[in-house]
Formats: C-alpha cells, structure tokens, sequence
C-alpha cells in the first residue's frame, strides 16, 4: 500500500475516482487510509467512511486526521441498529462496559443513545459440566428452532478457534444434525442446507437469524495470546479489549436470538451471566 501510494504521487491524479465508499474502517490501518487519500482528491463527497470501533477485532488503530482526512465537523454517528433486538444490543454493549473505545479520530466514543428497534427474548447464557452435556443441549436447541423454522440455513453456530469448530463439526454430525461450514475465501451459500459453522474472526460482517457462541470457556475466551500476558499494561489491556470485541461482534450477528455456552470454568467475560 505504501509503494502503490508513492507510485500514485510521482504519476499525479492518474485514476478517474470521484467517491469512494469504505466500510469497516476500524479494522484498516494508517497506510490504508493514506492510500485512500492519494486515490481521490479531496473534495466535495471525495471520501465516505462507515466505521465502528467497538467491533475493531484487529490491532489496527487509525487518527484519520493524520491521514490528511478531515473527518472533525464532518463526521455523524449512527444510533440506530436495525439488526439485532434491543435485548440482544445491550447483552453485547455489556461485554465492553468501562472500556474506554475511540473514535477513528483520536476522540472517545461510547454508546449512549444507541438502541435496537426490534424486541425479543434475552440472550441465554448456559454453563455445562462437560462438553458432552453442553453438545447436547445445542442439538436440542437447534431440534427447536427446526421445528419452528424448518430449516438451519439461518443459524450460525461460533467458536473462537479453527480447531474448535472442528470438534463441534464432528460431534453435530455425529449427532445427525446437517451443517455448513463457513469458507474464509467463500460466501456463505444459503442454497446449502445446514447448521452454519465459524470463527469469531469468519462471521465478521455476516448476519443470521439464531446465533449460538459456544466453547465461552475460560481457556479459550480471552484465548492466551502472548499480548495478555505481556508486561505492558497497554498491551495487555488492548489485547484484552480485541477479545471482548470478537465476542461483542459474534452476538450482534443475531437478528432473533442469542445462544451462549460454556463447559468447564466459563469465561471472566461472562462474569455472572450464564446459569
């Protein structure tokens, strides 16, 4: 991105860009935006930004002003969601309360005003013995929501590593229940039949009607990465704060409703949440 930039200012405005859109901004870095810049002349309209820094899931954080992209006076936040029901919206806000996010300019955001137009019912949070027991209440679950939808095709089921949904692949098929596994360089395909699965990471910017996030262990959910056990208090606290995200983002995937599980310790994310 850098040499492409360089390559751009000796050339001059060599590209016929007018406007160009760029979502999921929080998770772009300072080059990125700088080639952004160097693409479209700044102008009326030149640049539009959608971006939310309480789902950044990645360590890239961005100033935009020093991009050479004004965004102060200019910019408008969104406070109405329209996907997940307002119950779902608070259990999700609940995971990143007291922490301090910004907002892709070197300010504070938070999320006051921000509210869900639709209703339904709480997320379930669910601690089982063992992860027999917790498999089997998922099957279960996933019975109930056939019999209502007659179909898995808008269910997702979350885990927070490549090696975890390999072990619910199995044992749901195991246990006759069809499913779907999400490719990383693949759109989901809802011609398919079955119970969809993936990382935390895989069903960013996804959408589905039943999420189930399951394996919110204590081993796995802050997952021991090298940054949590860092000397660095600012390390740490952000890579912390990058966990909480992923979980923050797997449970705003719903549309319906929020399943969450746990076998063994639960997570500290959950604190006293799970039943």
């Amino acid at each position: 991105m850098r040499d492409a930039r360089y390559i751009l200012k000796e050339q001059g405005q060599v590209l016929p860009y007018k406007s160009i859109i760029v979502d999921e901004a929080q998770d772009m870095g300072t080059q990125a935006f700088l080639l952004l810049r160097a693409m479209v002349r700044e102008g009326k309209n030149d640049l539009f930004i959608v971006g939310d820094a309480h789902q950044r899931i990645y360590k890239h954080k961005v100033i935009l002003g020093q991009c050479e992209i004004k965004i102060i006076g200019r910019s408008k936040k969104l406070l109405i969601n329209y996907r997940t029901t307002e119950e779902t919206r608070k259990w999700a806000v609940g995971l990143l309360k007291n922490i301090s996010v910004d907002d892709l300019d070197g300010g504070i955001d938070d999320n006051k005003k921000y509210k869900s137009l639709l209703h339904g019912h709480e997320p379930q949070v669910k601690k089982f013995d063992s992860f027999q027991d917790e498999v089997d209440f998922i099957v279960s679950y996933l019975e109930d929501l056939k019999q209502t939808d007659n179909s898995l095709k808008a269910v997702c089921l979350v885990a927070r590593t490549n090696e975890l949904v390999n072990q619910y692949e199995g044992a749901l098929q195991n246990k006759g229940i069809i499913t779907y596994r999400l490719s990383r360089n693949e759109p989901d395909d809802r011609r398919k039949d079955g119970v969809r699965l993936g990382t935390m990471h895989r069903v960013k910017g996804l959408e589905f009607d039943y999420i189930i996030i399951s394996a919110v262990n204590k081993s796995y959910v802050p997952l021991n990465l090298s940054e949590l056990n860092s000397a660095d208090p600012s390390i740490k606290k952000q890579a912390e704060i990058r966990e909480r995200a992923l979980l923050y983002v797997s449970a705003t995937r719903a549309k319906k409703g929020v399943l969450v599980t746990c076998f063994g310790e639960p997570s500290e994310f959950l604190g006293e949440l799970y039943k």
